[in-house]
């Protein structure tokens, strides 16, 4: 399977450096561990309506409907496919860089976004779109030939008239854009043996008319600009740094794509079909804002909240939904908690009062012997699945109970002593009426719905972001071990089960549990919890929503999620410092190897609820090291260090407590948990993953290499060839071992889910030249599946295994989704 950690660093110093141009490196290190099929991204500028959208298999989207530029290189110029990972820049940066080969040249290409180049000022137009919405996407090319032979070189890119149409990732066709207007770039040139060519391809995102003029721009100039802005920006950013690169890298990553999606100051959930404000999801984003110090944005986010509420005073963003009064005014009170900003306070309290009013009047609306009385109507709700707005929806409960709180604590910090204590009283009503209807349930955990259906997501907020039960209740305690345990089956991959369509996983709806175990204190499993949330990233760091986990996809393109990525940056940070109430603690749940010998955890510039903070956290031989920068604004009534038994604080700290934890059960880091998932999807290993194929021929984005990418349960990845259109009558897939190997078994999957059947030789050999047929399967009429054709033989040494396809009772092309190799 692809591979860990110290393989994707050495494969991002493959990209050029920083400030400067580097060659492309000689050694081709394995590709790190991408977890997604569907591996989408985006380039882009900050807070400009629009990204520039990176397919799977690295087209590039602009504005227009189908509007797709494609990247071709090599001697035959083959298209970029997705076999052809994308790396960040630097690990975090929004500049994809993507390798490649044909023969002995070595390619690397690399897009990015900057303003446009007629720009006034191109500082400030990277961090606003101060003159246009236009952006400019560079498609930059290094071709090394590392042999002692001459080699040609060939690149075209250019826009693709036969791409494939997502109508939920495509930008809007206004303002109308003539494709023609985008122009093309082309190379072909004869390489010395160790020479080394460049150059640059542009494309403005709404096609323009004197596009020809772009070309005149200096790539070189405009992609040092762009690592330099992002670097700054950066800078300003609060530092949390861990001995877990992926872990910090894919922070630094998450608040990139903050920036990226924002719209001039608007929180959205991502571009295509997230490219909308949702109060909800947006409340998290403005959390993590705040939390990593983006204080322009994070004031810009919040203002825009206050235009959301309606006459009657309820906060929406959509329609019906009762969640975002709660939590807008959640979102408002938090601001000024980590401000302390009392003249924004007084300016929004008005506000909060009215969302408040509106809570307090229509959960009132049912008669008392209702079993409903006391609690919000019925509505519809999305994460629940329950769209027919006939249910009564738990997590609008808790969320509006939060509000009640959060204006009641308001009232106290502003002087209003008398409405802080009727909102207090108010609260305990609503509570009252929440309790009852829990015990009418007959549930011993908190249900999706007060009617006991649905999937679980709002009602999983018991302990977060701020406390509405004790955190011994057993209630909570009862719902988190129902969604690890029971719920459609309890966690898989270290997630949580979404009901609302079949195999289907949520991380970032499963990190409200995982966030609740850390209020709990459960440091060993919010540790697990984190490395599989890990997993769920791309090899650029980007999150998806849902997960079809039997195909590795994320569902309606949704990579990247602003929600996954900012969830990401909050338990990272809460596991590192917390708020509980007027308590601030530290490594409340970090992996205890963060703390071994050698190991340093570096927190600086850090906001709270108590101001800003640093930490440093260095492993000695006898224990560690901590230098505590405390806020300064409000002394907490206690701060309180949690370490494990066998790691003590070496030295004494003035006004910190340390807790004693025990030492956890394991390490779980990002290569562990790679282990896992691949012993969770099978234990037996297979030899031909990520080996080495060729092919006699294939249709353009169905490269030989996806049929031994490990993705057999996913006929959205398969190689594909046609005996007609590819002039190929008996076709035929390779895979090369890399060395002779003993091999008993191979099983070829061609594609299924239609009843098709499929005829195909197995030959093997141990040199590509003498070659023994171990299967002959050409009179094959058992329908595929995705268990495949199993062909078993005596054990051999074996280095190449070739699979010809004969026939396939459908039509004439000819698939295989996978080919496996086993010992026996």
């Amino acid at each position: 399977m692809k591979t860990s950690l110290n393989k994707l660093l050495a494969a991002v110093l493959l990209a050029a450096g920083p400030l400067a141009d580097s060659a492309i490196s000689a050694s081709k290190p394995d590709a790190p561990f991408d977890y997604f099929v569907n591996n989408w991204n985006v380039v882009g500028l900050k807070d400009y309506p629009r990204g520039a959208r990176v397919t799977p298999d690295n087209r590039l989207f602009l504005a227009g409907s189908n509007t797709t530029v494609q990247v071709r290189f090599g001697r035959t110029l083959t298209a970029l496919s997705r076999q052809h990972g994308k790396l960040a820049l630097n690990g975090w940066m929004p500049i994809m860089v993507i390798a490649a080969e044909d023969g002995p040249v070595r390619y690397e290409f690399t897009y990015w976004a900057t303003p446009m180049p007629g720009v006034k000022d191109w500082k400030k137009a990277f961090d606003w779109p101060t003159e246009s919405e236009n952006f400019l996407v560079w498609v930059r090319y290094q071709a090394a030939n590392h042999s002692d032979q001459s080699a040609e070189a060939k690149v075209d890119v250019r826009l693709d008239p036969k791409a494939p149409v997502h109508p939920n990732i495509e930008a809007p066709t206004k303002p109308a854009v003539d494709p023609s207007l985008h122009g093309s770039h082309s190379l072909a040139k004869v390489l010395s043996p160790g020479e080394t060519v460049e150059g640059a391809a542009r494309f403005a995102f709404f096609a323009q008319k004197d596009s020809a003029a772009l070309n005149q721009a200096d790539h070189r100039l405009w992609f040092q600009r762009t690592v330099e802005y992002w670097q700054d920006l950066e800078k300003s950013f609060a530092t949390i740094q861990v001995p877990c690169r992926k872990a910090t890298d894919t922070l630094k990553a998450a608040h990139v794509c903050q920036m990226i999606a924002n719209d001039l100051g608007e929180v959205r959930g991502g571009e295509g079909f997230y490219d909308v404000f949702y109060i909800r999801d947006g409340a998290y984003q403005v959390m993590e804002l705040e939390e990593a110090g983006m204080w322009d944005a994070a004031r810009k986010s919040v203002e825009l909240y206050l235009p959301r509420q309606r006459p009657d005073g309820r906060f929406e963003s959509q329609a019906k939904q009762f969640d975002a009064n709660g939590q807008a005014v959640w979102v408002l009170w938090q601001f000024h908690k980590m401000t302390a900003d009392r003249a924004w306070l007084e300016r929004v309290y008005p506000a909060m009062r009215r969302a408040v009013d509106w809570t307090i009047k229509v959960r009132r609306s049912a008669p008392a012997d209702s079993p409903f009385a006391g609690v919000l109507p019925n509505a519809v709700a999305d994460g629940e699945f329950l769209w027919d707005g006939k249910h009564h929806i738990v997590g609008y409960d808790f969320w509006n109970l939060r509000g009640l709180l959060c204006t009641a604590d308001a009232a106290r910090i502003l002087g209003k002593k008398s409405e802080a204590e009727e909102l207090t009283k108010e609260s305990e009503l609503y509570r009252q009426a929440i309790e009852a209807a829990w015990k009418r349930a007959g549930l011993a955990h908190f249900p999706p719905s007060w009617e006991k259906v649905g999937t679980h997501w709002g009602n999983t907020e018991t302990l977060w972001p701020t406390e509405l039960f004790a955190r011994d209740d057993a209630r909570v305690a009862a719902l988190v071990k129902h969604v690890r345990g029971e719920f459609g089956g309890g966690f898989l991959e270290g997630t949580i089960r979404w009901l609302g369509q079949p195999d289907v996983i949520h991380p970032y709806m499963g990190a409200y549990t995982v966030m609740t175990d850390l209020v709990r204190g459960h440091h060993e499993q919010v540790v697990q919890d984190f490395s599989w949330y890990l997993l769920h990233s791309t090899a650029a760091h980007a999150f998806p929503e849902g997960i079809y986990y039997k195909r590795r996809y994320a569902w309606s393109e949704t990579i990247p999620h602003v929600t996954g990525a900012c969830n990401y940056a909050i338990l990272l940070r809460h596991m590192l410092v917390h708020e509980e109430g007027d308590e601030l603690h530290l490594l409340k749940a970090v992996p205890d190897w963060w703390l071994a010998n050698g190991q340093e955890i570096r927190i600086e510039k850090l906001p709270t609820h108590f101001g800003m903070m640093g930490l440093t956290v260095r492993g000695t031989t006898r224990g560690v090291q901590v230098k505590l920068d405390k806020p300064t604004r409000q002394k907490p009534a206690r701060m309180v260090l949690h370490l494990p038994e066998n790691r003590p604080l070496e030295d004494t700290l003035d006004g910190v407590a340390v807790v004693t934890r025990t030492a956890q059960t394991m390490k779980w880091d990002f290569d562990t948990v790679i282990e896992r998932y691949q012993k969770l999807r099978g234990g037996e290993r297979n030899l031909t993953t990520d080996k080495p194929v060729t092919s006699s021929s294939a249709l353009p984005g169905f490269p030989p290499e996806m049929a031994n990418d490990g993705l057999r349960d996913s006929t959205d990845s398969y190689w594909a060839t046609d005996i007609k259109s590819q002039n190929d009558p008996a076709p035929w897939w390779q895979v090369d071992l890399g060395a002779p190997t003993s091999v008993g078994r191979v099983v070829p999957v061609g594609f299924y889910g239609d009843k098709r059947s499929y005829g195909f030789t197995v030959d093997v050999s141990t040199d590509g030249s003498t070659w023994t047929q171990v299967a002959d399967r050409r009179d094959n009429k058992e329908p595929a599946t995705k268990d495949g054709y199993p062909c078993v033989f005596e054990p051999r040494p074996v280095r190449f295994i070739r699979v010809t396809l004969t026939h396939n009772s459908a039509n004439t092309g000819r698939h295989l989704v996978e080919v496996m190799a086993f010992e026996k």
